[in-house]
Formats: C-alpha cells, structure tokens, sequence
C-alpha cells in the first residue's frame, strides 16, 4: 500500500508542533533501558541542515529518499526503528492501557506522514500534570480577572459619588410630586471612603498572591506548544504488531512520561 510523504518547508512548524520532542531519552522495555540519546543527536544535527522543500508522493512508507547534497551527507541514522511522534489531545481516544490517536509521524526532520496509530506506554502523567495546571491556571485567572473588574467598579462607584456629592448645591429641575432625590453627605462619603479602601486592599493582596501561585503554572505550561492544548510531542518505537490494521507504537516507560 503506497502512502503519502511530505517535505515540510521549515522543521518543528507541523501542526503547531513546537516541542522540543528530544527529552526522556533513557526508555526502559521490560526492565532492558535504551539510551536514545545517538538519535537525539542525528536529529538535531539534520534539522540543521538545509534542504529545499519539495513534496514527494505516491512513494513506499517505510523508504528514506535523498533530496539533496546536505542529505546525502548525512550520517547513518540510529535507532531506525524509532520515529517522533505529534499530536494533539483532541485525537486520543483511551483504549484500555492504550492510545488510539491521529499523529503525525516523522522519520527525520521534515519528512512525516499523517496516521492513526496506537501509542503503548502513552504519557498518562504528562497529560494528567498538564490538564491539572491548565485547570488551575485558568481558574485562577478567572479569579484574577474578577478581582481587577471589581477593583474598577468599586473606584468608579466611589468617585460618582465624590461628584455627586459636589453638585449638592446645584438645584435639579425635579418634577412636581418626584420623589425626593438621595444625594451623599460628606460623612457618607468618608464611611464609603475608608470600606471601598479596605475592600481595594483586601482585592490587591489577593491579586498579588496569586501573581506568586499563575507564575509557576505558566512556567510550566510555557514548555509546551501551547498551553490551552495538550500536544503529545515524543519519540516512540514501531513494534511491527497492529491492532485492526492499525499500527502500535511503543513509548517505553520513563519516570516523567507514565505512573
């Protein structure tokens, strides 16, 4: 069955893929480690180089095709059995242990191919950390942004009636039978004065408290492509099985990646 290749014309921009997928490179497989660090190494080394971009079609999946001088100049590829796999949470499905998902999947920098694939050993704590901070980021800013307009509307309030209270002595043209108009006293205006001061206060120290608490959250959901999606950006090995057809790959078990 012939599938489809393309040469992309700058590495990393696919599918908003923007993570660096070189990371976790000890991988354990029924307790045998294997260090990916060579592949890591010919991986950013090739995306160094210069290539024209150019489609190629109607070409046998698994074949690597030289499409310049800078590639055939390259080194002999590692781990061959290994590709980067991209993708974004709204194509995984769980599937008992597994992950059925729509991925991109490149076998050097640049040249991919869209599939659906199962993913073995899938990052089960990665997305679990990612969706706990992406929730309590947006919660606290939610907050954030509730605390900023209620300071505004607190400043508003008590500056109309400061203005209000100046046009005590203008004489409003009030209709025969209106009732009477409640305008602010001096001594009303000190009491709102002093409680819109504290509630201001008590708003600022919340709102530079969880200035301290969003600062590590968006540090940490800064190191992925985007911090409102989780996007799967890892190395994973082709097993040869499938499942109905479709392809299993294996991301191996690493501390950070699974539980």
């Amino acid at each position: 069955m012939k599938t489809m290749l393309y040469l992309v014309a700058a590495f990393g921009l696919a599918a908003n893929a923007g993570a660096d997928p070189n990371r976790y490179e000890w991988r354990s497989f029924g307790g045998v480690n294997i260090d990916l660090l060579p592949l890591f190494s010919w991986w950013t080394y090739v995306s160094r180089a210069t290539n024209q971009p150019m489609d190629i079609t109607e070409m046998d999946k698994d074949k690597f095709v030289v499409v310049s001088n800078e590639w055939a100049r390259l080194p002999p590829r590692p781990l061959p059995e290994w590709f980067r796999i991209v993708g974004d949470e709204s194509g995984i499905t769980i599937v008992g242990s597994m992950w059925r998902m729509n991925a991109e999947i490149e076998s050097a920098p640049m040249l991919l191919k869209h599939e659906t694939i199962y993913i073995q050993d899938p990052p089960t704590r990665e997305i679990h950390d990612f969706k706990v901070a992406r929730s309590e980021y947006l919660a606290l800013q939610g907050a954030q942004n509730n605390d900023v307009l209620s300071e505004q509307l607190m400043q508003s309030n008590i500056q109309a009636e400061a203005v209000a209270l100046l046009q005590t002595n203008v004489q409003p043209n009030i209709p025969p039978g209106a009732p009477p108009v409640n305008r602010p006293t001096p001594r009303t205006l000190q009491r709102d004065s002093v409680m819109t001061i504290s509630n201001l206060n008590s708003a600022h120290a919340r709102t530079v408290a969880r200035a301290g608490q969003l600062a590590p959250l968006e540090k940490y959901l800064a190191t992925f492509p985007d911090k409102n999606v989780y996007w799967l950006d890892h190395f994973a090995k082709r097993t040869g099985k499938k499942i109905d057809g479709i392809e299993v790959y294996d991301l191996g078990a690493a501390a950070e990646l699974t539980y």
